[in-house]
């Protein structure tokens, strides 16, 4: 699993048959990893930090054996994180 934000969508010109219809993000590792195109499950939108799961979970979770990155959990921050204003 890995902890990631989401950098924004993707568009394909062209997509295998069984995910047409899914929705695809581009994410970042955190704190400063590399980008990765992932099959988004959640909704997610851009900037929000999210789980996701890779190869053999991320194929279970979709149901497809090509998919390799999914987002599987929205992380919410603790109560009293708010971001600093400095």
């Amino acid at each position: 699993m890995i902890l990631a934000e989401v950098v924004g969508k993707i568009w394909p010109d062209h997509i295998v048959t069984s995910l047409q219809g899914r929705r695809l993000v581009l994410v970042r590792e955190h704190p400063d990893g590399p980008d990765r195109v992932a099959v988004d499950l959640m909704n997610a939108g851009t900037g929000s930090t999210v789980l996701v799961a890779t190869d053999e979970a991320a194929a279970a979770a979709t149901g497809e054996p090509t998919v390799d990155a999914v987002i599987v959990a929205l992380v919410a921050d603790r109560p009293g994180d708010a971001p600093s204003t400095d």
